[in-house]
């Protein structure tokens, strides 16, 4: 089967739940993989975009995949920990990043358990680092300009949380956490990545070991040792090779008149991006290292940014910039004010 790039734009569109909204936010395709949250709430704004009435009540936020701070439903994050524990030192490494750590899996065995064992109330992550860094192992402390101090090294860290069974407490203003009753301890083993493989490829496919790879923080030469064997299929996309689970149908989506997806969208997450957006000036000004930029969705296209922020502490102002002509943004601003509790929204250009 060779695909064309639109087949697969509206084949995503529709796995993503962008082409309708839906009443469960507990049913959404997206929370497969958990929805990627940050400080201003853009998981929020993920859920607006796919639900008639968005709620975050439902799900659990800690720091999974990539280590950053995702939405997951609860009855899920023990089979999460299993499947993103890293399978080798190399893994765990690829995934780290830095420091260089030798033994990097058995010191983060040791760091989840110790962190585990620290957080016995509420605590900030600064107070819980604090505590941590003098029980690590030396080789994952390292010097904070910031802190003027050392303290484990921040990806280790943040590799640490789930496999500890804390969770985010959202209600508080900096990152504070408390344990996930009924935890059965730092995983012995991987296990399940091949139906993470499977999820990414569902929501995300076509795609092949690199995406994927690119997508969980490890290298693509870890992922192709344990490519799943079975349960895929290959296919092209404009003549390049790719799989999709073998039980998916490539769905015929009538794609929205206009979505603003949050810069986190999960839709925005897929690692093909010269797929998603060919033109590599618009890939700069929607990925941006720092400072990144919503994507406005019309027809199936990213057809502009956008950037929010609440004027007056009652009303959700989006600045918008067109990569081409846009229809009427207000009624979706409107949903996304709604959805933070406002009352009022106005749209902008550049």
């Amino acid at each position: 089967m060779d695909l064309t790039r639109e087949q697969v734009l509206l084949h995503r569109i529709h796995q993503h739940e962008l082409d309708r909204r839906i009443s469960d936010a507990t049913e959404l395709a997206v929370f497969s993989l958990g929805v990627q949250d940050n400080t201003s709430g853009s998981a929020l704004l993920s859920l607006a975009a796919r639900l008639d009435a968005p709620t975050t009540d439902d799900f659990t936020v800690t720091w999974s995949v990539r280590g950053a701070p995702h939405l997951h439903r609860a009855g899920e994050l023990k089979a999460f920990s299993r499947a993103l524990w890293p399978w080798s030192d190399a893994d765990a490494r690829a995934r780290a990043a830095r420091p260089k750590v030798d033994d990097l899996l058995d010191a983060l065995r040791h760091i989840a358990t110790a962190m585990r064992s620290i957080v016995t109330k509420p605590m900030a992550k600064g107070d819980l680092s604090a505590a941590l860094t003098p029980l690590a192992p030396r080789q994952t402390v390292e010097p904070c300009r910031g802190c003027q101090t050392e303290h484990v090294s921040d990806p280790i860290f943040r590799l640490g949380a789930l496999p500890a069974g804390l969770r985010i407490i959202p209600e508080e203003k900096t990152v504070t956490f408390e344990r996930i009753h009924g935890w059965p301890g730092v995983p012995r083993k991987t296990a399940g990545f091949d139906e993470l493989v499977h999820r990414y490829l569902t929501l995300h496919g076509p795609a092949g070991p690199s995406e994927v790879a690119s997508y969980f923080g490890t290298s693509t030469r870890e992922v192709k040792k344990r490519w799943p064997a079975e349960g895929l299929v290959e296919v092209t996309v404009e003549g390049q090779k790719a799989w999709l689970p073998e039980d998916l149908e490539i769905a015929d989506a009538e794609p929205p008149d206009v979505r603003l997806l949050p810069p986190t969208d999960p839709y925005l997450q897929a690692r093909d991006r010269d797929l998603l957006l060919p033109d590599k000036a618009a890939q700069k000004d929607i990925f941006r290292i720092l400072g990144r930029r919503g994507a406005i969705l019309v027809d199936g296209e990213i057809a502009g940014s956008w950037q929010g922020r609440v004027v007056s502490g009652k009303r959700f102002e989006v600045t918008a910039t067109p990569y081409r002509p846009l229809p009427d943004l207000l009624p979706e601003t409107q949903l996304l004010a709604k959805a933070k509790g406002l009352d009022d929204a106005s749209v902008k250009s550049d």
